[in-house]
């Protein structure tokens, strides 16, 4: 099998993503794509405003139902609004296998996930999705700005999501 090297944040999403489908195994609560998605991004989110560095590598993008990382969403696209039964894969060019997608974050860092899924996990994906199209969410802001900005594939900027986490602090408790 190939490696993927995984050093420390920021991690490819798709670890992340995986990360977070293994807990979910692990406690026997069920995620769709789009709730995957979510707590991906909140999971971000808090980490940019505990640690002031991104928990996952690729930009986030503003999208109908929230914010997206794009190669997160292709890999999980074909479970629709079904309950993901799975890891993400990838294709290794080398050898022309399929394998999963590693999720081997360092142990503080799939704590930090594992905290942030326990505190969402009792929401569905829309309950989720609502949460970050508040009003002045990063979300929000791009979404709905008054500018023709146009709507898809719009990059969410990390400095806007670790401002906003900061400011959400007073509003959940969790220890980081």
């Amino acid at each position: 099998m190939t490696e993927i090297e995984l050093l420390g944040p920021p991690y490819d999403g798709r670890a992340v993503a995986n990360c977070i489908l293994g807990i979910s195994e692990e406690l026997r609560i069920p995620l769709t794509q789009m709730k995957l998605l979510k707590i991906l991004y909140f999971a971000h989110g808090w980490f940019l405003a505990a640690h002031r560095q991104p928990l996952v590598t690729q930009p986030f993008e503003a999208w109908e139902y929230g914010p997206v990382v794009r190669v997160v969403r292709d890999a999980l696209r074909d479970f629709g609004r079904e309950a993901v039964s799975g890891r993400i894969e990838y294709f290794d060019l080398k050898t022309g296998e399929i394998f999963e997608f590693p999720s081997n974050l360092e142990k503080p860092h799939r704590e930090f996930v594992e905290k942030i899924f326990l505190s969402y996990c009792h929401y569905d994906g829309w309950k989720l999705s609502e949460i970050t199209h508040e009003r002045g969410s990063p979300w929000d802001k791009i979404w709905n700005s008054a500018e023709p900005i146009g709507r898809l594939a719009l990059r969410i900027d990390n400095k806007e999501i670790q401002r906003y986490f900061e400011g959400m602090v007073d509003r959940f408790s969790f220890s980081h």
